[in-house]
């Protein structure tokens, strides 16, 4: 069974509740296109929604400071610019593979910009954006941003498990 944890902020933890319907064989998935390639060959070990730097730093064992500084004010939550959410999504990937010893890890962020999306499996690294500008502090586009990351990665997340794991 190859086990996956996300540490999620953009997509609200919707990765990682959408593969775990589908692992689960819950009822309303089993006629998602991505069913027989996922259950009975996947399980979550772990799906967080994680908002601010302290969740990330204590929840991930990061230690502190390890993130970088947010680039904007927003609430209590981080915001960065798309070239540090890249960095910082790679981080918590990092911090999730190594904190659970999961095969797949899978993290999100994004404040101004496309976002940042980071994979790493057992064998290699993934790091991109979704296809939409969004912008968390003007609230521009952040639902449409938010649902092109979920199904952008789900969709990486499905092929990573084809090429690597012969799924």
């Amino acid at each position: 069974m190859i086990t996956v944890a996300t540490a999620e902020c953009f997509t609200l933890g919707k990765i990682g509740t959408t593969i775990h319907k589908i692992a689960s064989g819950y009822e309303e998935c089993k006629n998602h296109k991505y069913y027989n390639i996922i259950n009975g060959n996947v399980k979550i070990i772990s799906s967080s929604f994680i908002p601010s730097i302290e969740g990330a730093e204590k929840l991930l064992n990061l230690g502190a400071p390890s993130l970088p500084k947010c680039d904007y004010e927003y609430n209590y939550s981080k915001a960065y610019t798309e070239k540090n959410d890249l960095k910082v999504a790679h981080i918590l990937a990092k911090g999730l593979k190594k904190s659970l010893n999961c095969n797949i890890a899978i993290a999100t962020t994004a404040g101004v910009g496309r976002g940042g999306i980071c994979i790493i499996s057992d064998k290699n690294e993934y790091l991109f954006t979704t296809d939409i500008e969004g912008d968390l502090i003007s609230k521009k586009n952040i639902i449409q941003r938010q649902k092109n990351g979920i199904d952008k990665t789900i969709n990486k997340f499905v092929e990573i498990l084809k090429k690597e794991y012969f799924l």
